[in-house]
């Protein structure tokens, strides 16, 4: 065999040559592959926050129709105070309102209450918690009276939403 054949001389030619082509193929694919699994990744994260949302909607959504049942306006918190609680003086230290999702609007009250017993504020919370719509307990703080079963001073917080 001689090293001058000139048929030798061009397989080895396009053996370098399909090597090179294959080597400049393969960086492209890998250039490919690193752009796909980027955007693989990016879809991934934003299928995960969809997911997310629509938890969060259909949260919102179950809240909202739990509300709806309920009348428009809420419960005047005197007259909870009075059907639960006969003779109980509350104290409006603040009240706070802030829109909240359409249609509704979110209403915050802080309320002080003196001397008061320990079951009468049980009763004056559970009628607040079971009105219509109900209020939540957002903070109180309680002070203790020198008499037995008792409380010198209460704060409390509460919040609704209406219509």
């Amino acid at each position: 065999m001689k090293l001058n054949n000139p048929s030798l001389t061009g397989l080895w030619s396009a053996a370098g040559i399909a090597l090179l082509i294959g080597v400049l193929l393969s960086a492209h694919t890998l250039g490919d592959i690193r752009r796909t699994s980027e955007i693989w990744n990016k879809k991934t994260n934003d299928l995960h926050e969809m997911v997310a949302m629509r938890t969060t909607a259909a949260e919102h959504q179950r809240l909202l129709n739990h509300y709806g049942q309920y009348p428009t306006g809420s419960t005047s918190l005197g007259e909870l105070a009075r059907a639960a609680v006969p003779g109980l003086a509350l104290i409006t230290r603040s009240t706070e309102t802030h829109p909240s999702v359409p249609g509704w609007t979110a209403r915050k009250i802080s309320l002080g209450i003196v001397d008061i017993s320990g079951d009468d504020l049980g009763r004056f919370i559970e009628a607040t918690s079971t009105a219509s719509p109900p209020w939540a307990v957002l903070d109180c703080t309680a002070s203790a009276s020198p008499a037995s079963g008792r409380l010198a001073k209460v704060e409390l917080v509460l919040e609704t939403v209406e219509k």
